[in-house]
């Protein structure tokens, strides 16, 4: 058996696999991804005689953390033909990807999970829950409004346009998002377009007001909205949807940093993690934050931290989810809440 990544001329071979695995899927969809997102993804594989028993897609995206712009993957495509199920073929894959990206340097990756259970023990947990969210009757009442279609054919100017403003609503609610490029829209466009869905831009008095998605093939629902308040209402709670493991620690958290409020411009913590699959994260290391970032440097076994302001256990999922400002861990030394986590996430993509 051989572990590799596919090359370009190669990847449509994993279709067979992505249909016995997905067969929720539409053939128009898994059309669209084997042409579109295959052009630029990573596909890592389990191969045994050139047969694929297992595979990983590695889709990359950029995404702003705060004022920086990260390279991270989002996995997607994990699957394993039934004959060679429950014999470790997707740990293989999954501990291989991770080790790739650590050396790579990636922040962190994500992915939306079928089961949670799945992917815990590789040190993922929930960042984001997806918010529900409608445009009430006022949309249908108000004269100002307008509704127009941006298409796959739409100009390069109308596809910047549409994520900028995208851009700029995320912005101002989150700080963990992924970049919306023309590129980004005419590709979200192709994926809506492969099962009879539309983008929509709201305009009010001639100026955009929001952006609607739909798509499905067995009836029409809602992929996407963004609008300024009051055409956009919560219907429903917010539901748990994606799941991130830190992959560089050094890398991620560059932007964490001090809460204006702390008592001292400088404060160091002893942070002792346990990350079974990266040994480059597992150990005991000097966290110094100020109120512009922070850095790590591991200790050596002669350091006992007593020149921090407490030491901070924890595995490396309870790490993920407090520095993403999903959950606070318990047992946290009292200075710790002067630490600034990730404030707010927005990550709705599919594939």
């Amino acid at each position: 058996m051989e572990v590799r990544y596919l090359d370009s001329s190669e990847k449509k071979r994993c279709r067979s696999l992505w249909e016995e695995a997905f067969p929720e899927d539409s053939a128009s969809f898994v059309d669209y991804y084997m042409e579109e997102k295959t052009k630029d993804n990573r596909i890592l594989v389990l191969e045994e005689n050139g047969r694929i028993l297992s595979m990983l897609h590695r889709n990359p995206y950029e995404v702003y953390a705060g004022d920086r712009l990260w390279k991270c993957d989002y996995i997607v495509g994990v699957a394993t033909a039934e004959a060679g199920r429950r014999r470790g073929y997707m740990r293989r894959l999954m501990e291989r990807a991770l080790a790739d990206m650590r050396a790579e340097g990636m922040p962190f990756s994500f992915l939306m999970p079928a089961a949670k259970e799945i992917y815990l023990p590789f040190g993922f947990t929930f960042i984001f829950d997806q918010p529900e969210w409608e445009l009430p009757a006022m949309r249908i009442q108000d004269s100002t409004l307008a509704v127009r279609q941006i298409t796959g054919g739409a100009s390069e100017e109308l596809m910047e346009s549409a994520g900028r403003w995208m851009e700029r609503w995320l912005g101002k609610r989150y700080e963990v998002f992924t970049r919306r490029d023309a590129e980004y829209m005419r590709r979200l466009i192709k994926e809506m377009e492969s099962e009879n869905g539309t983008l929509e831009e709201i305009q009010k008095k001639g100026k955009t007001a929001g952006f609607l998605e739909t798509w499905g093939l067995d009836g029409q629902e809602q992929r996407l909205l963004l609008a300024e308040p009051p055409l956009l209402r919560e219907k429903g709670r917010a539901r748990p949807a994606v799941m991130a493991r830190i992959v560089s620690l050094p890398d991620f958290v560059k932007v964490i940093r001090l809460a204006e409020e702390a008592p001292a411009e400088r404060l160091v913590f002893c942070l002792e993690i346990t990350d079974e699959l990266l040994a480059e994260n597992q150990g005991v290391f000097r966290w110094t934050l100020d109120r512009t970032a922070s850095f790590l440097e591991r200790m050596s076994a002669a350091e006992d931290g007593k020149d921090t302001s407490g030491i901070i256990k924890i595995h490396i999922r309870d790490l993920t989810a407090w520095l993403f400002g999903y959950r606070v861990p318990g047992k946290l030394p009292a200075e710790a809440v002067f630490i600034r986590p990730i404030r707010g996430v927005f990550l709705d993509e599919v594939v």
